[in-house]
């Protein structure tokens, strides 16, 4: 094999190893792992906050919607109207909701405001799981693109059922509950 083979099996090789690190969730596989130790999960005990680990891997035993988004006024909203109407069609605790923020895409500065957002919103919503991802691995880890949002739906195996990376249309949006409720009982 002259060098210049070498050369760009080489390259092959490595694009195909970045492309197994960085997956795009795919229907009826596991969701490629994303590990936040910086920060990570925001949990409550009584009044009080504090940060611990969190992993993809760590499924709830239920269906299950991970939301990944930037910290920022224009994202945040992206995938709003999903989230309020799994609020109307299913009963508190039926489907876990991940919310998991880009803190690598906010505006410099505005971090504290962005905490204290996510601490309000643990508040109204004890049971749901609330993310800071200070690095922004998550665009990597789930090929999220130049957008960086994502909204994967798992069953309660941790096995991916849906996955977009924009906001859901009306159709879209209802074909996502039809397959939620079709999987609440499997």
């Amino acid at each position: 094999m002259s060098p210049i083979q070498r050369l760009s099996a080489a390259i092959v090789f490595l694009l195909t190893c970045g492309a197994a690190l960085a997956g795009t969730p795919a229907p009826g596989a596991p969701l490629p792992e994303l590990a936040i130790s910086d920060r990570g999960e925001l949990v409550m005990n009584g009044g009080d906050f504090a940060w611990q680990p969190w992993s993809s891997t760590a499924s709830p035993g239920k269906v299950h919607v991970i939301q990944y988004f930037g910290a920022t006024m224009g994202d945040r909203d992206v995938f709003a109207a999903f989230t309020d109407r799994l609020q109307v069609e299913f009963e508190p605790g039926t489907v876990h909701v991940t919310t998991v923020l880009n803190m690598d895409a906010a505006m410099w500065g505005t971090s504290g405001m962005v905490i204290s957002e996510l601490e309000k919103n643990k508040k109204m919503h004890p049971d749901a799981t609330m993310v800071v991802d200070e690095q922004g691995s998550g665009v990597s880890a789930w090929d999220l693109g130049k957008a960086g949002t994502g909204l994967v739906l798992l069953d309660a195996g941790g096995k991916v059922l849906f996955f977009t990376r924009g906001s859901l249309d009306a159709a879209q949006m209802g074909s996502t509950i039809e397959l939620i409720k079709a999987n609440l009982g499997a």
